[in-house]
């Protein structure tokens, strides 16, 4: 025989065999919501189609606004009206706090140290407080106005260097005007140098490393609802986080020991800390973090940056205002009556998802 035959009736066997478990199992647990009967080993995945909203709101109609869907062999509870979300999201939160585990916050994420997916627990909180309180409340961005300021000052400096003939990358320069000022609040220092986005290589490198985190964190991994199968990685996908990860760690552990040596100075141990990094630098060097177990480690530090930086970045577009597009606009010139703009051409930041998912949590 054969052994890719004597494997593959090995691995059959096993399979079969988690299958009974599983239906053992099944027999005497707690009771789940109603939902279609799953498909062997796929379980409902092949219910959800190519557009898997509209196919949980028709299968909504049948079993009602919760229901159970089992993708591979991973339980899944659909919650599919406002009223029962509620139940999951306000009133017994903190019972479904903790994301399941999956393979981007295993590789990409420091095996679950970030803030998106750490289990809900003491260090979550800390995280979390620690964000809100040095990031996201009104003081913070009061306090960091002034660096968007400047780098939007930046920003039109290097549109007026350009030239009145010659052709600029708007949407690069505004990805670098953004990312440096994010860079600023989150590390202290420009990212990309001066904004001007003119062959940087390093700018091009982390806006490539972020949109690949982004792909990657949203891709459909069978091992993450096939246990059994993860260890083959029929998809590669977990090869490819590991050597992504690998780039982002020396990218984000260059700039932590820079800064550390940087905050060593006395020129720079006599300032106030005004950075998420410098604020993090702080708290690692204390005993104990607000009362909670332990301190920051440095991992958890990348871990935090590198989410929230990529989030951040990745959260925007920049469209046209009054909803203009690049295609509709003549900047041809041509004789006639010349009348004084109604107001002048602008764009601003567009959220690519609902503002509710970029509200502070209560």
């Amino acid at each position: 025989m054969s052994p890719l035959i004597l494997y593959s009736a090995l691995l059959a066997i096993f399979v079969y065999c988690l299958l009974q478990l599983r239906s053992l199992r099944d027999r005497h647990g707690k009771p789940l919501p109603p939902g279609p009967k799953p498909w062997p080993l796929v379980g409902n995945l092949p219910h959800l189609g190519p557009m898997p909203h509209h196919s949980m709101a028709a299968l909504a109609k049948t079993y009602g606004p919760l229901m159970h869907l089992r993708f591979g062999f991973v339980d899944v509870v659909v919650a599919a009206s406002a009223s029962v979300a509620t139940q999951f999201l306000k009133v017994h939160d903190s019972n479904f706090s903790s994301r399941p585990p999956n393979s981007g916050a295993k590789h990409i994420a420091y095996n679950y140290q970030d803030l998106v997916f750490a289990p809900y627990g003491p260090r979550w909180r800390m995280l979390r407080k620690i964000s809100s309180v040095h990031l996201f409340s009104a003081k913070s961005l009061d306090d960091f106005r002034h660096i968007r300021q400047e780098e939007v000052a930046v920003l039109t400096g290097a549109l007026t260097r350009s030239g009145p003939t010659t052709p600029v990358n708007l949407g690069q320069l505004l990805n670098v005007c953004t990312a440096n000022a994010l860079g600023r609040v989150m590390l202290g220092r420009r990212v990309f140098g001066d904004g001007s986005g003119d062959g940087d290589p390093k700018a091009d490198e982390f806006k490539s490393m972020v949109v690949e985190v982004m792909v990657l964190a949203g891709v459909f991994n069978i091992g993450d609802f096939v246990p059994a199968l993860e260890w083959l990685d029929l998809q590669g996908v977990a090869a490819k986080m590991k050597k992504l990860h690998k780039r982002f760690d020396a990218f984000l552990t260059n700039i932590v020991e820079e800064h550390k040596t940087n905050s060593s100075t006395a020129s720079v141990r006599s300032e106030k800390h005004h950075d998420m990094l410098s604020t993090l630098i702080a708290l690692k060097e204390q005993q104990d973090v607000d009362g909670e177990e332990g301190k920051l480690t440095d991992t958890e530090i990348k871990a935090l940056l590198l989410l929230l930086t990529a989030t951040l970045i990745h959260a925007f577009d920049w469209d046209l205002a009054d909803g203009l597009v690049p295609e509709k606009l003549n900047m041809d010139e041509a004789y006639g009556l010349t009348l004084q703009r109604a107001a002048p051409l602008m764009v601003h930041p567009r959220p690519r998802l609902s503002p509710k998912v970029y509200r502070a949590p209560n």
